[in-house]
């Protein structure tokens, strides 16, 4: 029992600093960024590189990129933001034209790191990061920043970055719906009801499939209370879509597969998915639940790693 316990005790303990570094003693680590500050001052010896440009190319809708960069003088307060769209420049910002006063950044990073994670960055100037990126309707590109996160200044844009087909069909959730035999499916993706027709290809295992038709919604800045989730902290959700797969049988596994049919006929599909229907009203069966509180946004990594602390501690 000794070594299981040594394992979850050296998991445990990663999983305090990743915490640690992510959310900050209960402060979100990218409320700390002022990008309302931010300045812009392009520097020739300073670069930023992305690779690969294409992500998804097997249909994945996450992937890993390596971030190469370098600058001059190296300081502590170096750190590489991850922007999507890709273009964050004063154009972006609402109502505005690129000119004028008022922030020349209006869109914050999804994600950053310091650049000194990197290894002997702080003597050469020179460093390699990772960043795990999930396909979110957008494209990506990186900027290299100094001055720190209260007073950041943006030194160099890498070149932009993309998945395969950003607007796929992707992360399907799961709920019951009104009656005990309805299953309800929703999930997100870049097309508008008026480019293609959302659906939920489906059935019981070992059966052919049938199609359920989804509704598509979506919101914009105006649906928000204010500052800073309609500013800065904007980022454009897509259309989210949502299938009710009825009559299911009590306790029978069934296949699903969320989609959407293009105006050419072009049929985009997501990853095959699995579920086993509810029993009955009053049936004697076990029953398994698992409980959470709001686990926020975060990568995988950082999910899976809290939840193993959290699980630890108790």
């Amino acid at each position: 029992m000794a070594a299981p316990r040594l394992l979850l005790l050296a998991l445990a303990l990663t999983a305090a600093c990743w915490a640690g570094r992510a959310d900050g003693h209960g402060v979100h680590p990218l409320s700390r960024i002022a990008i309302h500050c931010a300045r812009v001052a392009l520097d020739a010896s300073s670069a930023v590189r992305a690779s690969p440009k294409l992500l998804g190319s097997r249909g994945e809708d996450t992937a890993w990129v390596t971030v190469d960069f370098h600058v001059p003088h190296a300081s502590d307060g170096d750190w590489i933001g991850v922007f999507s769209p890709a273009k964050f420049n004063a154009s972006t910002c609402p109502g505005s034209h690129g000119s004028g006063p008022g922030p020349v950044i209006c869109s914050a990073p999804v994600k950053y790191q310091f650049a000194n994670y990197s290894s002997g960055y702080a003597q050469s100037g020179k460093g390699t990061l990772k960043f795990q990126l999930i396909n979110q309707r957008q494209d990506f590109s990186f900027g290299l920043f100094t001055g720190g996160l209260s007073n950041p200044i943006l030194v160099a844009v890498s070149n932009k970055i993309a998945f395969v087909n950003p607007k796929a069909p992707v992360y399907p959730r799961l709920a019951l719906g009104k009656t005990w035999n309805e299953m309800t499916v929703t999930w997100a993706s870049g097309y508008a009801i008026s480019e293609a027709y959302p659906f939920v290809e489906w059935g019981m295992k070992g059966s052919r499939p049938g199609r359920a038709p989804a509704g598509t919604v979506t919101f914009g800045r105006e649906s928000l209370c204010g500052e800073p989730a309609s500013t800065v902290g904007w980022r454009d959700p897509g259309f989210i879509h949502t299938a009710f797969l009825k009559n299911l049988s009590a306790e029978k596994e069934y296949y699903y597969k969320i989609g959407h049919m293009l105006h050419n006929g072009k049929v985009i599909r997501g990853k095959l998915n699995f579920f086993t229907a509810p029993p009955c009203p009053g049936q004697k069966s076990l029953q398994r639940v698992v409980i959470f509180g709001d686990m926020g946004k975060a990568t995988t990594i950082i999910i899976a790693l809290n939840i193993i602390i959290k699980k630890f501690s108790t």
